[in-house]
């Protein structure tokens, strides 16, 4: 989940942001910089908190009730690998 919360990601501005219409591209670089790190974190504490949310702790099985969703899309996005 690390490695997919550092990719390389569009912020705000750039092509291929989902939300492009809700907000608005960085004024410069220093808050082009800031909210890509800000944005970062994001990725990365989703990653995180979700991890811990579809794991069981003692057990290390997954959550029957999160993983019914892998198989969905949200905003043409899909938590399956490529190809399955």
């Amino acid at each position: 989940m690390y490695t997919l919360g550092i990719t390389n990601f569009p912020i705000p501005g750039e092509p291929g942001f989902p939300l492009n219409a809700v907000y608005t591209k960085p004024a410069n670089k220093q808050d082009d910089k800031v909210t890509r790190a800000y944005v970062q974190r994001l990725r990365q504490e989703t990653g995180l908190r979700l991890c811990e949310k579809v794991f069981d702790s003692q057990s290390d099985k997954a959550s029957k009730w999160w993983t019914c969703f892998v198989k969905g899309q949200f905003m043409n996005k899909s938590l399956s690998g490529p190809g399955q």
